[in-house]
């Protein structure tokens, strides 16, 4: 028994003449081209799901620790204790295709002090450049420096004292 072709395994209609069989598989790959395409514009939630699907399946990232900070950012009225004028810098180096706002970032600020009524999002930290001081509503005191890692958690009320010129990458989640 003679094998078939693969379009005819495939369910189409099985072609004699090579030239025309050549000429099937164009039309037919470009008529499922087509029709992706316009799939796509009626759904466009089938773009997003595979633009997704390649996050997902992407690379590793890299993440230099020696990145530069080029956003200059300001916390609101309220956050900056004292003298403290509540600059920042940042560079956002990986934003999650899968959760809005968690993200891997670095960030830095002069000494300062800020306070915290409730932390927006849970935030792991790893210190790496100066030392800061945090006080939790209940008093409890801690101290970290070039080095540490600890985990903030979103809800947390308290103070945050930069006693140095103060670096850390972040992992929002």
């Amino acid at each position: 028994m003679r094998k078939s072709s693969a379009p005819g395994r495939l369910g189409f209609p099985r072609l004699r003449n090579r030239s025309v069989k050549w000429l099937g598989l164009v039309a037919i790959s470009a008529a499922l081209v087509a029709f992706g395409g316009a799939l796509s514009l009626v759904i466009p939630s089938l773009k997003h799901a595979a633009a997704a699907e390649e996050r997902l399946h992407a690379g590793i990232l890299s993440v230099p620790l020696d990145t530069p900070l080029t956003e200059h950012l300001v916390y609101p009225p309220g956050i900056a204790l004292g003298s403290f004028d509540g600059a920042y810098t940042m560079a956002t180096v990986y934003k999650s295709g899968v959760v809005v706002g968690n993200r891997v970032a670095f960030w830095g600020s002069e000494a300062g002090a800020l306070q915290s009524r409730n932390y927006p999002i849970d935030e792991f930290v790893y210190v790496l450049e100066g030392d800061v001081v945090t006080v939790d509503a209940d008093g409890t005191r801690h101290e970290f420096h070039s080095g540490d890692a600890f985990v903030i958690p979103k809800g947390w009320v308290g103070t945050w004292d930069m006693k140095t010129r103060f670096k850390k990458i972040i992992v929002n989640f």
